[in-house]
């Protein structure tokens, strides 16, 4: 008793550190694997379970690893996300475009495993998730619009004539507009993930064992500088006037549920369970399954988010080989799918370019109603592939890649610009440190190869990029029992 209660104890603590800052966009906006282990096998634990961080994809693997405490902290840097909206198409002498400086975060993983019985085992797995986590210190949306504005009343000339940084509340303080957005200032949003994943797992005999997991879900969101898409609030559409109450597009009566809120808080829950069978002495198979995390809404962003600030966590179910090629040497292969298209407020698309500037798609409505704009995500399937070799008692090395599908088309460039999850190529090399018998040092490194999502005609009606790569390094320390 006195183990797991100085166990919690560490948890509340690092769970409160996993909400100062978090990101992972890899996988879209998942991490691509959870805890130092899984990291240097790019994820491919569903049929390989390594430690009590297991039920983070497979909760049959708690009763595979023994009885045991994980700590894991994560440096993980998206480093050079870039956004960019290519104004010289309109006659401007300058493209707008910045790099997000927020760049580095630090992320704990957590879990232990107990034995109840020769059977059972029970146990809880804390991790986090993230992605949208940026902060540009030019508003690209708001330095665009005016580029934009000029190009419609006087062509490229007056294009040309807009010097590099310009904003609208700068014109308006000269009186070139009659007013301007509020929020339009420092660009970027914070969405932070912890699950919390208690879990059974049992042996049903010496060669299959099953596990179901709840996962508790808490997240926390805000939003700032969004002030340029007052005019797709449901608050403006409900104006006598609809959109073009926007005159100069500024809304008259603003919504407050867009932008600029502070940190919103919404909580839910859902279930995850997988199976894990040793089908010959050589080969196991792993499968698992989650349901969408059910959250509770936004409130202080219900424009922003569809469905009236709607933002469940995606479904998604994974399928797996592990092959014993030597005593030594495993060889993995996971597949998964990720099905962001069950989450509106995810996959919903984004404006349209249309002859006065960006519009509202065809078939879809205003921010924050339930067919509302969205992100545009799709579904993708992550393919990995590692190798884990045991050198002897002290010392494993671990080494893994992996391959997603692209989340985010090119025509929805405009609204990624928040949150350029556009990594696709990942390659991991990790090892553990075993000093004795009850203590474990592990250690990983991912690199996230450079990509980059552009498209001639974004909704402004000119070409647009986001590109990024990343880097992280994963520390971790068990403790067996």
């Amino acid at each position: 008793m006195k183990r797991l209660s100085g166990w919690l104890k560490t948890a509340s603590v690092l769970t409160a550190l996993a909400f100062t800052s978090t990101a992972s966009a890899t996988t879209g906006y998942f991490g691509l694997g959870f805890g130092a282990k899984a990291m240097g096998l790019a994820g491919a634990t569903v049929s390989n379970p390594q430690d009590s961080i297991a039920a983070s994809t497979n909760p049959a693997g708690m009763a595979l690893v023994g009885e045991r405490v994980d700590i894991n902290v994560r440096f993980f840097s998206p480093a050079k996300r870039n956004a960019e909206l290519s104004t010289t198409a309109l006659g401007a002498t300058f493209d707008v475009k910045d790099e997000s400086r927020r760049n580095l975060f630090v992320i704990p993983n957590l879990g232990f495993t107990s034995q109840i019985n020769d059977k059972l085992w029970w146990g809880m797995s804390i991790y986090g998730n993230g992605g949208m986590n940026t902060s540009y210190d030019r508003n690209i949306y708001d330095e665009a619009n005016v580029v934009l504005g000029a190009f419609f009343a006087g062509g490229p000339p007056a294009a040309a004539a807009v010097p590099e940084g310009t904003t609208t509340p700068a014109l308006a303080a000269i009186g070139a507009l009659p007013k301007a957005n509020a929020n339009v200032g420092t660009l970027g949003v914070d969405l932070a993930q912890a699950l919390f994943a208690p879990t059974l797992s049992m042996k049903v005999n010496q060669k299959h064992t099953v596990g179901a997991s709840l996962l508790i879900g808490v997240q926390r969101f805000s939003a700032r500088g969004l002030g340029n898409f007052q005019c797709f609030t449901k608050t403006v559409a409900a104006n006598p006037g609809g959109n073009p109450s926007c005159a100069f597009g500024v809304a008259d009566i603003p919504s407050t549920g867009l932008t600029n809120n502070d940190s919103d808080w919404s909580y839910g829950a859902g279930v995850r369970l997988g199976w894990i069978g040793d089908v010959h002495p050589r080969v196991t198979l792993g499968a698992s399954a989650s349901s969408k995390v059910y959250m509770t809404e936004f409130d202080d962003y219900d424009e922003l988010f569809a469905e009236d600030g709607d933002f469940d966590i995606p479904a998604m179910a994974s399928a797996s080989v592990t092959f014993k090629a030597t005593p030594k040497v495993n060889l993995s292969f996971d597949v998964e799918r990720i099905f962001y298209e069950g989450v509106d407020s995810i996959s919903n698309a984004g404006p349209i370019p249309t002859a006065a500037g960006p519009g509202i798609p065809p078939g879809s409505g205003p921010l924050g109603t339930d067919n509302g704009l969205g992100f545009g995500w799709e579904d993708i399937n992550v393919y990995r592939l590692a190798l884990d070799y045991q050198h002897n008692n002290e010392w494993t090395f671990r080494g893994g890649l992996a391959l997603n599908d692209q989340p985010i088309p090119d025509d929805q460039v405009l609204f990624n610009m928040i949150a350029p999850a556009v990594i696709r190529k990942h390659a991991t090399l990790g090892f553990t440190y075993r000093p004795n018998n009850t203590s474990e040092w592990n250690f990983a490194y991912m690199h996230a190869f450079k990509e980059t999502v552009d498209s001639d005609v974004t909704a402004f009606g000119i070409p647009g990029k986001i590109d990024m790569y990343q880097n992280s390094v994963d520390v971790g320390y068990a403790m067996k029992f």
